[in-house]
């Protein structure tokens, strides 16, 4: 018999219990670098049978959290949308944990990694990330309706080569804050976000680090976001 209720509400024990796995909710933070996998890389990866990589995936995907494509044999998957990987991002900060993980030099190596940058979809999380957005917001390159001023206009274009245009029809707000989940602070969503994360790969001021979605800072990099690693933090 279903259950009725006295109004309508969101359907969010359904979405919840898309991840209620460990095995799920470490195939979506393994996605969150924005691009597709194989189930087969997850698999290997994650240390997860491929009959339950499978199944895992097939919940996600029902529930759309995930979206997948084929090409030949190969089923690809990633996470849907900007929209669900924010809200794995901010699901993941008001956890108020994190999941185990294993004893060993190299976990620890990683989950450090992990802390200190590495991409939440599209752009730049942990402790670069918040640093970034800190440091924006300070130079009042961003006010604190998060409206790009004109001397950020400017600023952005001397520091990164990134021409900022008007707002446009897009549904996506081009600043927007996004809670991260190491560093309890928010780091810069938004299309903003996205494009200055793209213009430092572009520029090579980061790298990805093999099968991770931690992120490497150049030594170029360092040298020009110096003004950035080194600004004094608050509290965003």
């Amino acid at each position: 018999m279903t259950r009725r209720f006295p109004e309508s509400a969101p359907n969010i024990a359904a979405l919840a219990s898309a991840i209620a796995d460990p095995r799920r909710v470490m195939i979506c933070a393994s996605l969150l670098d924005g691009r597709a996998w194989t189930l087969t890389e997850l698999a290997r990866g994650l240390s997860i049978p491929m009959s339950s990589m499978s199944e895992h995936a097939d919940v996600l995907i029902d529930h759309g959290v995930l979206v997948e494509r084929r090409e030949g044999r190969h089923r690809y998957v990633q996470i849907s949308s900007t929209d669900v990987a924010d809200w794995l991002e901010h699901t993941g900060a008001l956890a108020g944990g994190s999941m185990t993980s294993a004893q060993t030099l190299a976990a620890k190596t990683r989950d450090r990694q992990l802390i200190e940058a590495r991409t939440c979809y599209r752009h730049i999380a942990g402790r670069f990330g918040t640093q970034l957005f800190s440091t924006l917001m300070q130079r009042e390159w961003i006010d604190p309706s998060l409206t790009i001023t004109e001397s950020g206009r400017a600023g952005l274009a001397e520091a990164f080569g990134l021409e900022v245009g008007q707002p446009s029809a897009s549904s996506r707000p081009l600043v927007r804050r996004c809670l991260d989940w190491t560093e309890r602070r928010s780091h810069l969503g938004g299309r903003l976000g996205d494009d200055i994360c793209s213009t430092f790969f572009d520029r090579g001021w980061i790298l990805r680090r093999p099968h991770s979605r931690a992120l490497t800072i150049t030594a170029d990099g360092r040298d020009r976001l110096d003004w950035v690693l080194s600004a004094q933090r608050d509290h965003l």
